[in-house]
């Protein structure tokens, strides 16, 4: 389990930071979307292949189908889209954290949507999740203000929440491995709508970051992969206590390789919220 739960951790960690450097190399937006969103699906598909479990995806009911691609086109197609965006005006870091935050909005969007009762500590942690990340994207040569890449970061919280409620509701007796690749298929699906319109950036993207592109896409599947087994061997809260750690390896690397820093401010709400996360995924 172990060695399960710090594959999860590496992979969930180094993805953000992959995405970023690709951007850096000077692949566009929409381009690092699809390549890196292609890359783990192929390895998630692959995955399920080599398990003899391919066949359940077209086993799936109409309306399963429907709703693991729709769940995919929000989790793992529009959400990696809009945290890429965001990316190109602040730290990989940053969307890790978000990332890691992603718990508190399922929990919020199933209080809110799914009807399920949450302890009043849970709101409270909830909230202190939020401070926290307010702090870290705090802005004081603006005067104290908010950038646009934190209200972009902040809206895949309601849309990972609402996906995560579809996919309760929904999928719940499918398995959480067809899941995952269905996921992975659908986001890539629905960002290879846009291929005719960036095709050509597409070829130039991977020509100048094909190593960073495969090393995004591949954290990717890894890590559904790996999550899988995590939660398979051991109790989910033991398991998202673990991967909500990913962040200070991002932290860590885009500090060694990019030389990102943070003010006592921004540490203090980094903080918060990973001790937040922790503490929630035990209450789980």
């Amino acid at each position: 389990m172990l060695a399960w739960s710090g594959l999860a951790v590496v992979a969930l960690g180094l993805a953000p930071l992959a995405k970023k450097m690709a951007l850096t190399a000077g692949a566009s937006i929409l381009p690092v979307a699809f390549a890196t969103a292609l890359v783990a699906a192929l390895l998630a598909f692959g995955w399920l292949l080599l398990r003899g479990k391919a066949e359940t995806l077209v086993e799936m009911r109409r309306d399963q189908r429907a709703a693991v691609l729709l769940v995919g086109a929000l989790g793992s197609g529009l959400v990696p889209l809009l945290g890429i965006v965001a990316m190109t005006a602040t730290s990989a870091s940053n969307r890790a954290l978000f990332q890691s935050a992603y718990p508190a909005a399922t929990a919020l969007a199933a209080s809110l949507l799914l009807g399920e009762r949450l302890r009043s500590i849970t709101y409270v942690l909830i909230a202190l999740v939020c401070v926290g990340l307010v702090l870290v994207n705090v802005e004081s040569s603006a005067g104290l203000a908010l950038g646009w890449p934190f209200w972009l970061l902040l809206a895949t919280l309601p849309l990972i929440g609402l996906s995560d409620v579809i996919a309760k509701r929904s999928l719940a007796d499918v398995s959480p491995e067809v899941v995952a690749v269905g996921r992975a298929l659908g986001g890539t699906s629905i960002l290879a709508l846009a291929l005719p319109w960036f095709l050509p950036e597409l070829a130039e993207g991977v020509a100048r970051a094909w190593p960073w592109l495969l090393a995004a896409g591949a954290c990717m599947g890894v890590f559904a992969v790996a999550l899988y087994h995590v939660f398979d061997r051991t109790e989910a809260s033991i398991g998202a206590s673990l991967v909500a750690m990913a962040p200070l390896l991002t932290l860590a690397l885009e500090a060694a390789l990019l030389g990102v820093t943070m003010a006592a401010l921004q540490w203090m709400g980094f903080v918060l919220v990973l001790v937040a996360i922790v503490a929630l995924a035990r209450r789980a």
